[in-house]
Parts: C-alpha cells; sequence; structure tokens
C-alpha cells in the first residue's frame, strides 16, 4: 500500500512551488512586508545636512533599540566632516523625511549602512570644500580642514557661513566620480572612528528626557485598549457595548478589523475598566483543540512526526564516514519557545484627520508601519507618516505593529488622537515567540581525528518566512520555501568531508519569528555542544580540535587568542572546570567564548567569561564591548533561565516572575578582548550570544561528568 502524500509533498507533486510564487507575487492580497532593500542610490544623501546654525542634522537611517547605532554612525559622520561627535545633530527620521530603508535586523547595521553614511558626509564636505575654495580664493587642495570651518593662508570660513542668503539648509549633492572616505584611512590617521566616544544622546536618557514612544503626548489625547481572547485561536462572538459606553471616563467602543473590539476612554484605568464591562464572550477552545495548541509547539514530537523536507547541505557520503568513524554520537538537544522580553512594551499613538493618519511610535521598521497602519484604514501609504523613536529593547520583537495600528483604528472610531499602550503581560502573551528547535546531530571522528561524517537533523519554526508576518490564508505559500532564517547557523564553520544537514520549519498555532540571531542561536549552541562531545568521544583538545577543522583563518585566530587570553592551560592545571564554545556568525564576524563554572549543592555558578571577538573594523570599541557584554548576559539566561510555558492554549509565563531572565545576581566578571583588523566592518549585535550558551553548558558537562541536552539547564536532566 502506498502511503499518502504530506501535504508538502502533494503540493511539490503538484507543481504549486513554483506555482505558489507566481500567484503570490501577482496577487492584490500580498501581505504587507518588512523592508528588506537597503538604501537606493543616492537616498543617502539625504541623511546628512548643514543647517544654517553651523550644526550638522544627521537623520540615523537605523533603529536605536540600545545597541548604539546612533553613536557608531554618528562617529563617522563627525569623522568625515572634521567635527566632533557633539556637533552632530542625530535625529530619528519620519518615514516621510528620508527614503525608505530596510529593517533595522540581523546585526547589519553597521555592516550595511557604514558606507553610505561615510559617502553622505563625505559628499557634503567636498561640496563645502568647493564652496571654501571660492570664498578664499584658493584650490580645495590648499584648504585645512578644522572643526567646522576651513582655513588657508591664514583666512578661515565657518561652515555656516558657506550657505548662500537663499538656503536654509544644504544638502549634499550627487557626487560624480567617488569621493575619498576619511573614515576608511588607517586608523592612525582617524580622529572619531575607532575612537571610545560618549553615548549619543546620553544626557537625554540620564535626565530622562528621552522621549519613548510611550511619553508621547498629544492635545486631546484619548487612551485606547482591546480585548483579547483567553487561549490562542479563540473567536469573539459578542460583547456589550452597552454596558462599556456607560463606564466613567469611556468616550467610545469601536469595532476593528479581524474581529476586534476595543474601548476608547479618558484614562488609561477607564479604557481597562470599559474592556472589562464589555464582557467579551469567546469561542472556547474544545479540549482537543487546546490539546492540538499545546501539542503543535512541542518541537520533540514535531521533529518525529514532520517531514524534514529541506537539505541544504549534503556533501560527500555519511555511510562512507561512518565507515571510517571510530568515535562516534548520536545526540538530541532542544531548546524551548522564548519571549523577546524588551524593557519597553510597545505602545502606538495615532492621531486620523482628513489628510491622513500619522503616528507615533518604536518600530524596528516605520515602513512597516506605515503599510499596516494605511491597509487597516484604506488609505494610500504615502497619507501615513510615522514618527519613530528610540526604542527600549527590541531584539527582532519590535517588527509588528499591533499597537499603532490598533491605536490607528480606535482613534479613527473615536474623533480623537489615541494611545495604546501594552502592558507586560500583552507584550509577553501577544508578541510572536521565538521558535522552539529539536536537533539530532549523529557524527564520528576518524582514527587521525577528522571528522568523519556529520549529519544534522533539526525542526524549528518558521522566522523570516514568519508565521506572525505572513496572514493564515497564505501560510500554505511560505510552508513551501526553506526558511533561511531557521536554519541559520546550522551551516558548520569547520572542514568535514561527509555531511548532511535536513530540516523542517513547522508552523506552529502560535506565531513565531525572529529572536535574537534567528536561527543561530539554538543551532549554534546545539553544534557547538555536540562538537564538544565528538571531541571528547575521541578524547581530543577542544582547542586544538577545532582550530585544524576551522574554515575560515579569523575562527582559528579568535580560538588561538582566546587560549592565552583564559589562561585555559593553567586554568585546566589548577583543577578550574571551563568549557568553550566558537561561532561564525553569518562567515563576517568571528567569536570564541570561554566559561569557568562551579556547582555547589546542585546549583550551577558562571564564575567567569572570556571573549574574543572578531568584527572587523571596529568603529565604536566602547558600543561593541557594550554589545557583547549584552551578548554574554543573554548567552547566561538562554542557558539557565529562559523559556515560554504555554497551558491550555495560552502563554502562562506573561511576566517576570514567570518567564525569568538573567539577573544581576547571575552576571558573572566577564573579560574581552576585541580584533580590531583592516576587514570591512561586521556585526556584533548577535554574535556572541550562542556560543556563550554553548560554552557554559560544556562546561557544566565536565563539572558533573554528565550533560543536559535541553535548555534551559537542569541539574536533574
Amino acid at each position: 500500500m502506498t502511503a499518502p502524500l504530506s501535504r508538502r509533498e502533494f503540493l511539490k507533486a503538484a507543481g504549486w512551488t513554483a506555482g505558489g510564487v507566481t500567484i503570490l507575487s501577482g496577487c492584490s492580497l500580498i501581505p504587507v512586508l518588512p523592508s528588506f532593500d537597503g538604501p537606493s542610490a543616492g537616498s543617502e544623501l539625504s541623511w546628512v545636512q548643514l543647517w544654517r546654525d553651523g550644526r550638522v542634522r544627521f537623520f540615523c537611517p537605523r533603529a536605536e533599540m540600545g545597541q548604539g547605532i546612533a553613536t557608531g554612525l554618528s562617529q563617522v559622520v563627525a569623522e568625515e566632516l572634521g567635527l566632533e561627535l557633539g556637533d552632530i545633530d542625530c535625529r530619528y527620521p519620519r518615514t516621510d523625511e528620508i527614503q525608505k530603508v530596510a529593517m533595522t535586523v540581523a546585526s547589519q547595521s553597521i555592516e550595511e549602512y557604514f558606507e553610505p553614511t561615510a559617502r553622505a558626509a563625505a559628499t557634503l564636505r567636498t561640496e563645502l570644500e568647493r564652496r571654501a575654495a571660492r570664498r578664499l580664493g584658493v584650490a580645495p587642495s590648499a584648504l585645512l580642514l578644522e572643526r567646522g570651518r576651513f582655513s588657508a593662508a591664514g583666512a578661515r570660513v565657518a561652515f555656516a557661513e558657506l550657505l548662500s542668503a537663499d538656503e536654509d539648509a544644504l544638502l549634499p549633492a550627487a557626487e560624480q566620480g567617488r569621493v575619498p572616505l576619511l573614515s576608511q584611512r588607517a586608523a592612525s590617521q582617524r580622529r572619531v572612528v575607532g575612537r571610545d566616544a560618549p553615548l549619543v544622546h546620553a544626557e537625554r536618557l540620564l535626565s530622562g528626557r528621552e522621549v519613548y514612544s510611550r511619553d508621547v503626548r498629544l492635545p486631546e489625547m484619548a487612551f485606547g485598549a482591546v480585548a483579547r481572547p483567553p487561549q490562542i485561536g479563540a473567536a469573539l462572538e459578542g460583547f456589550d457595548a452597552d454596558a462599556a459606553r456607560g463606564g466613567a471616563g469611556v468616550i467610545a467602543v469601536v469595532e476593528g478589523p479581524a474581529n476586534a473590539v476595543g474601548v476608547v476612554a479618558e484614562t488609561p484605568m477607564a479604557a481597562t475598566e470599559g474592556i472589562a464591562a464589555l464582557a467579551c464572550r469567546w469561542r472556547a477552545l474544545t479540549p482537543e483543540e487546546v490539546a492540538e495548541v499545546d501539542r503543535a509547539v512541542d518541537v520533540d514530537a514535531l521533529s518525529v512526526s514532520g517531514d524534514l523536507d529541506h537539505t541544504p547541505e549534503d556533501e560527500g557520503s555519511l555511510s562512507v564516514g561512518r565507515e571510517r568513524a571510530t568515535a562516534e554520537i548520536d545526540v538530541r538537544y532542544d531548546t524551548p519557545l522564548t519571549a523577546h522580553a524588551s524593557m519597553e512594551p510597545r505602545s502606538g499613538v495615532a492621531r486620523v484627520t482628513e489628510e491622513g493618519c500619522e503616528v507615533w511610535t518604536g518600530s524596528q521598521d516605520p515602513w512597516f508601519v506605515q503599510g499596516h497602519v494605511a491597509r487597516a484604514l484604506g488609505l494610500d501609504v504615502e497619507r501615513v507618516v510615522v514618527h519613530n523613536h528610540r526604542i527600549g529593547g527590541a531584539f527582532g520583537g519590535r517588527l509588528l505593529c499591533q499597537a499603532s495600528v490598533e491605536a490607528a483604528w480606535l482613534a479613527r472610531g473615536a474623533g480623537r488622537p489615541v494611545k495604546v499602550q501594552w502592558t507586560r503581560e500583552e507584550e509577553t502573551a501577544w508578541n510572536y515567540a521565538g521558535p522552539g528547535f529539536s536537533h539530532r546531530i549523529q557524527a564520528g571522528v576518524d582514527a587521525d581525528g577528522e571528522i568523519a561524517y556529520w549529519h544534522h537533523r533539526m525542526a524549528g519554526g518558521p522566522i523570516l518566512i514568519s508565521s506572525a508576518l505572513i496572514p493564515d490564508h497564505l501560510h500554505w505559500a511560505g510552508d513551501l520555501a526553506p526558511d533561511p532564517g531557521t536554519r541559520r547557523g546550522t551551516d558548520l564553520p569547520y572542514r568535514v568531508a561527509n555531511r548532511r544537514v535536513d530540516f523542517a520549519d513547522v508552523r506552529a498555532p502560535m506565531p513565531t519569528g525572529a529572536w535574537r540571531g534567528l536561527g543561530a542561536a539554538p543551532n549554534t549552541f546545539a553544534v557547538e555542544c555536540a562538537l564538544d562531545e565528538l571531541i571528547s568521544a575521541g578524547d581530543l583538545d577542544p582547542f586544538s580540535f577545532r582550530q585544524r577543522h576551522a574554515l575560515d583563518p579569523r575562527l582559528a585566530s579568535v580560538l588561538e587568542r582566546l587560549r592565552a587570553f583564559a589562561g585555559w592551560d593553567a586554568a585546566q592545571e589548577r583543577g578550574a572546570t571551563l568549557g568553550m564554545a566558537a561561532a561564525a556568525y553569518k562567515h563576517v564576524t568571528f567569536v570564541a567564548v570561554a566559561a569557568q563554572v562551579s556547582v555547589a549543592d546542585g546549583a550551577p555558578r558562571v564564575e567567569k567569561l572570556w571573549c574574543v571577538h572578531d568584527c572587523g573594523t571596529v568603529i565604536a570599541p566602547d558600543r561593541v564591548r557594550a554589545q557583547i557584554e549584552g551578548n554574554l548576559v543573554w548567552g547566561v539566561g538562554m542557558a539557565f533561565r529562559e523559556a515560554l510555558v504555554l497551558e491550555a492554549g495560552r502563554v502562562a509565563t506573561t511576566n517576570f516572575d514567570g518567564y525569568r531572565v538573567a539577573r544581576m545576581s547571575d552576571v558573572p566578571p566577564m573579560e574581552i578582548e576585541l580584533v580590531s583588523t583592516d576587514a570591512a566592518p561586521s556585526g556584533a549585535g548577535e554574535a556572541a550570544f550562542a556560543p556563550a550558551a554553548a560554552a557554559i553548558v560544556n562546561a557544566l558537562a565536565r563539572a558533573e561528568r554528565r550533560r543536559s541536552r535541553r535548555l534551559p539547564w537542569r541539574a536533574s536532566a
């Protein structure tokens, strides 16, 4: 009897792989998607402007969410214009002030926006040089660039004096040919780039004047709240609008898209009480449906029953490798559903007028917000303007823009500006989750200490082709393409002749998406822990083994540096328990981490962490160190604490008492060595995170003489 085809197999056999793409690309129901494209040619010239008061305004094209990108890119502008960092007026642009740029994700802001930013500022400098040369009657090459002015032959002219009487501001004009970039000079010639610098907007942050979107107040502004279902997937069947309208301070009950209902009131408390007065009636899930929700996010079960229908790597012969192997492993690793756990829950303020809609929010992609609000209100995109603000932590979770969309339809219904401020519980339960992963890794080493074969099978959830971004009726199309975010980190950065990777990105009822490094975090964790087990099985040295097999010399270099930096050999001799791990994040940033741990009465403790980090040319060393420190702390949290728990079809861990992140008492001493090279700058936001968790678990395996293969780590596992 022929086995029935799975849904994916049927769609492939029927030719839907190509057909689905064709239908999607020509379909009017194409969902609003995040912005993937970098800046178009010449669009970066609008980012830097000289104003009549002599200040240089810089519209930072990246969202600032604590990573320090406003500081790093402002340093680039200052370098190119011969200014100090304090001379730069860094602002976060509205959607109508610069052209659309890609969403701020994947640690790519410095990697992809360093050169366009430098080019924009250098082009402005070139125009100023021309004007100064004419004013002083010398050749441009005779000019000396000082702080905000040019000088030659004893005469000086300030930047502001170079604007003509009819110019309020000067934008750089497109250059014919390539302008020289001062920020790409040798490190010894640079003044600002590559040096520690004060944090941009530090005074506003420390004094409480920094305006997050939750701080926005508009005249006549009211407050909105939206009814949430008691379970994932429960449907709204009815509500008592009259009871809510009779509440003190309630302005309006508004029905929104997708069978939603909300209350607008004079105060946040009145809005919350109005939601309670609605007494919403929900179609509760049946016990079978509840069981399905809970089971569907159990990736352990899905890895067995689902299709591992993507094979991104298949080289050599696994059977040949197995014949050569003298020591082998067959291990399974599991990581849980996770929440973003950013400090600032999302909020949105909207004002709807006859001209259109304005939105104030903090998003990793304000143009994504613009598109969603336009669709929700039935407006042309150009009639929606988004004011983007600094974000209090994001980690991939601030792409979705529910609060902004809710504020928009509530504002239109109430006829007043409305603010929607999510609670901590809403932020944790109704944002999308980082998917759970399960891994089965079989591998072997031969008599010469070479990796004879490596077979990695993995099941996880969609991340880039996210179930949170694609409407339900189009999920089938998203299922057909392998999700590159889900598989990130499975491509082993070590030499293996016989290797294969199979994976499935299984769509769960709960929306999943990007979480701190996408698949790189769970996948690198599993790979580096399994590799450590393989090294132990072969009785080999973890450093020299990884160095010898490293595909990139920069990975081998950070491993060599870490051995000395952490005092690995001396620590072993004095009996300290250490573990280590490494990663080649996106094959552009190379990291090695060592962890020293202790276990007392079954309670583990990380005594110290060391990290050697190579992200090419370092623009802002202090910001990069801060990023790495954050990564190491999140690694501690990933190892010991973080797990989003579902019970009875709902998220049960909705606040920091249930969803535990690393505490101050968990943070060990940390030492960081930055390797600054001539390579192009690359990302530092997520690279050290996964190897930190793996190094900790590898150290605990040595301390306990047994290994926990499921996170968060448990002594009894």
